[in-house]
């Protein structure tokens, strides 16, 4: 599991996810430091240790960054709801955002308050990081995360015009759960989605449906499941 662990924090620091600090680290400003622990995660088809920030441990004032953070309002439908909605149609299609919260960045003033300790091993020194986009365990992730999904389909709305109804009605955090009743209406459906939100940085992954042909041209690593053939 440790090895997993680096290849994590050395992925988020590549991908720009989080900063290095220089010493000496000024800790005169107002600031928060995020408590780090790994997940496993057995049943994940993708990566099965992920990395927790723990936004909800009190700090020496006596409170978290979760204590003093808005939370938001929950502005997408509930999970009954869109599984309903899903059901009615003939013809399902279903995916996720990859690495959703980490493709957002917070505002740079925030970022203070996303600091972390780390090294990768004992025999190095403890070193400074700064999360730059929205983390998981924050309170106001998931808020940050959904509005920001509707901000896409607002923006890109003439532009991609049969995506935006799934876009603002058929995701739950990061979870597309949507369709149609024709095949070719769900091949342009899928692909103007995935326009839409790609133009933003956010691609989906782990494509499904009940009908293959909805799912044509799209590359094998972006499927839920590889397609099989009958050998008779």
């Amino acid at each position: 599991m440790k090895e997993e662990y680096v290849k994590f924090m050395v992925e988020y620091e590549r991908l720009g996810h989080m900063k290095r600090l220089s010493d000496p680290v000024d800790d005169s400003v107002q600031h928060y430091y995020l408590p780090h622990h790994a997940v496993v995660k057995e049943t994940s088809t993708t990566t099965k240790v992920r990395i927790v920030f723990d936004a909800s441990c009190k700090s020496s004032s006596g409170y978290s960054l979760n204590d003093k953070l808005l939370v938001g309002p929950v502005i997408q439908d509930d999970l009954f709801t869109i599984i309903v909605r899903f059901r009615s149609h003939a013809i399902a299609l279903s995916a996720d955002v990859e690495k959703m919260y980490r493709q957002i960045l917070h505002e740079p003033s925030d970022e203070r308050y996303l600091r972390i300790r780390y090294r990768e091993s004992p025999a190095q020194p403890i070193q400074t990081f700064q999360l730059l986009t929205v983390t998981y365990g924050t309170a106001c992730a998931p808020f940050l995360a959904t509005r920001t999904l509707k901000q896409i389909a607002h923006d890109h709305k003439a532009q991609y015009p049969r995506a935006v109804n799934s876009v603002l009605n058929d995701f739950y955090v990061d979870d597309l759960l949507t369709g149609t009743e024709d095949v070719l209406e769900a091949v342009e459906m899928r692909a103007q989605i995935s326009e839409m939100l790609k133009s933003a940085g956010f691609s989906l992954k782990k494509w499904a449906s009940n009908v293959p042909e909805a799912l044509q041209n799209i590359p094998s690593e972006d499927l839920a499941v590889l397609p099989t053939h009958e050998c008779n």
